[in-house]
């Protein structure tokens, strides 16, 4: 190649190089090179051209290469320096950096990047000098007052930071590293609306940058404005998908705002695409927690705890996820590992509290309750822990004196007014106890919403006179049994009532007078998601007796107010016709779910338990258990004493139809606090309950009679240590003289 076209391809190389051309200047520079191996200066502008294009490696090699065939060039010596630095070689960058400044002591840009250099090494006082020096030399040099800001504010000087920001912000009105790093320093400074400021400016310049979206999201979240923190977010991850730190920083942002789901996308993407990072295991498992799905968060939240042992807050939410997954003992051991870390926190102490107590171990919750009530930063929720804890072992005073501390740290607390409810009614003070219960359609535990038929709810003070009154069942089976009793109170006002009930009731209770056969006003029984019809008012089922301002004296006691379908007795009682002597029917098991409330703990009987009644000479047994519970009569010895009746009994999807024709056979019901107790009393059935030491309300304290049901006796637990022993030697002390007198 003759020199003359050698020199025009060199000139098209540097043209294509200022222009930003870099891989059509990297082939004309190879091809000069060629054609004049040795030649220093297009050997270094090469390696430039390839360090700019990420060829790190290569080009710090060829600007080397021409060093050695040209030294003491300082310019050559700084683009190595960045070549170096890039490929983590800053020591070396160090010594490029060094021979330019001795080179050439004037030149801003030396001192500017050995500054940088410093700082990467961690030489934090030694950079601010450099960069100090730079901007001397180059007052004017928007860019070098950046540098100078960022050291600055590295070395703890942001104020003097932000000066130089802004000054840098004075003479280049788009230097928008500028504007970024002023808005990270004042974030840092705790102002989050001037950094949102410099933000947008430094946006307005670069739409999509994804640092500036991701560092905006942040300011807004600081400054509560959680949603356009997302949006923010979103439009960071448009423009860089996957990004490790804004998905994290999103993730976090939606569990704030409870969107639960929208965290958990953002975690799941988040150990897809960068592995299983612990602060994004540890937020998986909290969102998990979030949407009840407590086994699935147990196993990110393991991994966490493995991966930080010493971490007191993954032990924690771990703690929290064997909590809600039952696993009592282990969440004990995990709270104690947080502990162990840190010991005055009162959230968990409150946490490991209310697994002891599940566990029976009831003066160690204690303690926990009264220490976390004890420590700064107290909450509603250890007191009213305490009170529930404090009323299942019968002190009763200091369980008010806890809900009452609980309301006093939040007004109206929803778990607080609730259980200071049951507290209220199981010591008979009705006024207060119905008004409090109405706190059971704000706890979300309970899961009972508040419905919306778009007429007004009935609160005992309007007239009821040819108005259509709307009543819907809302808890339980025994429940709905037990206040269905006020239904026909509500048509001697003269209400049209419209009983909206779960269809496995629908037919039982349609034997509540009157029936619908009766001439307006009457009273008419409709199965949950059947049409309704248009209503004057509503009211739900268990706030009739706040509405009727039902008092201990003026329980509407009158029974039966439910009965058996006659064709269903008389076919029962042709099959029990045969047997003999004393007919006793049986029922132990009540609703597991409702049992793993601690206020509900330990209320149904193990059959075993019920032995001494199958040893006292002329009583048949006949079990009323249906569903769980029921697998129990193939374990007991007494089996044979038992009659079972089987899937005949309630066979079908309508509850408890059978079950009440067969008690019109039975001489005696004996019963958990179940459903079929309610059903036996609302039938007038003579009725035996086994109460636990921490008995349900609606029993009240000490008595042995219920005046919510005439026919019914209490037998109740005196000691919880001794079980049930006591309370079914009791009971068969009391049948066997009925049955001797038969």
């Amino acid at each position: 190649m003759s020199s003359s076209a050698n020199r025009e391809r060199l000139e098209a190389a540097v043209r294509h190089h200022a222009a930003g051309r870099l891989r059509e200047a990297v082939g004309l520079y190879q091809e000069v090179l060629r054609a004049a191996p040795s030649d220093a200066d297009v050997m270094q502008r090469l390696g430039g051209a390839l360090a700019q294009l990420g060829e790190f490696e290569e080009g710090a090699h060829l600007m080397a290469t021409s060093l050695e065939l040209k030294p003491d060039r300082p310019q050559v010596l700084l683009n190595l320096a960045r070549a170096l630095l890039s490929l983590g070689r800053p020591e070396d960058a160090l010594q490029c950096t060094n021979r330019a400044v001795a080179l050439d002591g004037a030149a801003s840009a030396a001192f500017r990047l050995r500054g940088t250099v410093l700082a990467t090494l961690g030489h934090t006082q030694q950079a601010l000098a450099n960069f100090g020096q730079a901007v001397r030399l180059a007052p004017a040099d928007a860019g070098a007052l950046t540098d100078l800001g960022v050291a600055l504010e590295a070395s703890g000087r942001a104020t003097d930071a932000l000066t130089c920001f802004e000054r840098a912000i004075e003479l280049d009105a788009n230097q928008i590293f500028a504007y970024h790093n002023l808005a990270i320093t004042a974030a840092r400074m705790g102002d989050h609306e001037r950094a949102l400021r410099s933000l947008d400016r430094a946006l307005a310049l670069q739409p999509r940058h994804p640092t500036l979206l991701n560092n905006r999201g942040n300011s807004l979240k600081e400054l509560g404005r959680l949603s356009e923190a997302i949006e923010s977010y979103s439009m960071a991850l448009a423009a860089e998908p996957g990004n490790a730190e804004t998905l994290h920083n999103r993730a976090a942002v939606n569990m704030l705002l409870e969107r639960y789901g929208d965290a958990l996308r953002d975690y799941d993407e988040l150990l897809a695409r960068h592995g299983e990072k612990t602060p994004d295991l540890i937020g998986r498992g909290a969102a998990l927690l979030a949407l009840g799905r407590s086994e699935e968060a147990l196993p990110p939240l393991e991994k966490a705890a493995a991966l930080l042992p010493d971490d007191h807050d993954v032990h924690v939410q771990h703690g929290v996820a064997l909590l809600r997954s039952e696993r009592h003992a282990e969440a004990v051991a995990s709270f104690n590992r947080a502990l162990a870390i840190k010991r005055d926190r009162p959230e968990v102490l409150n946490n490991r509290g209310v697994a002891l107590a599940a566990l029976g171990r009831t003066d160690e919750a204690l303690e926990d309750f009264i220490e976390a009530g004890s420590l700064a930063g107290d909450s509603a929720e250890t007191h009213t822990n305490m009170g529930v804890l404090l009323k299942s072992i019968g002190r009763y005073r200091q369980a008010a004196a806890s809900f009452d501390r609980a309301l006093s740290l939040k007004r109206d607390d929803p778990a607080a007014s609730f259980e200071s409810a049951f507290l209220q009614l199981t010591l008979g003070e009705f006024r207060k106890g119905w008004s409090s219960y109405e706190a059971r359609f704000r706890v979300p535990a309970l899961s009972i919403p508040a419905r919306d038929f778009g007429v007004p709810r009935w609160d005992g003070r309007a007239s009821l006179q040819g108005k259509t009154l709307l009543v819907h069942a809302e808890q339980g089976l025994g429940d709905t049994i037990q206040f269905a009793r006020y239904l026909p109170l509500l048509v001697e006002r003269g209400a049209h009532v419209v009983f909206e009930v779960m269809p496995q009731l629908e037919a039982l209770l349609r034997s509540l007078p009157p029936g619908a056969s009766t001439p307006r006003p009457y009273l008419e029984i409709i199965a949950r998601g059947e049409r309704l019809p248009l209503a004057d008012y509503h009211c739900p089922l268990l706030s009739l007796p706040l509405a009727l301002d039902t008092q201990l004296d003026s329980i509407p006691n009158e029974v039966p107010y439910l009965s058996a379908d006659p064709r269903r007795i008389a076919t029962w009682a042709a099959k029990l016709q045969k047997l003999p002597g004393f007919r006793v029917g049986i029922a132990w098991q009540g609703n597991m779910q409702v049992e793993r409330l601690i206020w509900a703990r330990g209320r149904s009987v193990p059959l075993k338990a019920l032995a001494p009644l199958a040893q006292i000479p002329g009583v048949s047994l006949v079990s009323l258990q249906k569903g769980p519970g029921a697998e129990q009569l193939r374990e007991v010895p007494f089996r044979d004493r038992i009659l079972d009746l089987g899937e005949e009994l309630d066979g079908g999807s309508e509850a408890f139809l059978d079950t009440a024709a067969v008690m019109a056979s039975l001489d005696l019901i004996i019963s958990s606090d179940t459903s079929v107790a309610h059903l036996a009393g609302a039938l007038a059935r003579p009725v035996w309950i086994a109460l636990n030491a921490a008995a349900d309300w609606r029993w009240l304290l000490e008595r042995t009679d219920s005046p919510w049901y005439p026919t019914m006796r209490l037998f109740r637990q005196t000691d919880r240590a001794k079980g049930w022993e006591p309370v079914v030697a009791a009971m068969a002390a009391a049948l066997a003289p009925l049955v001797a007198r038969r």
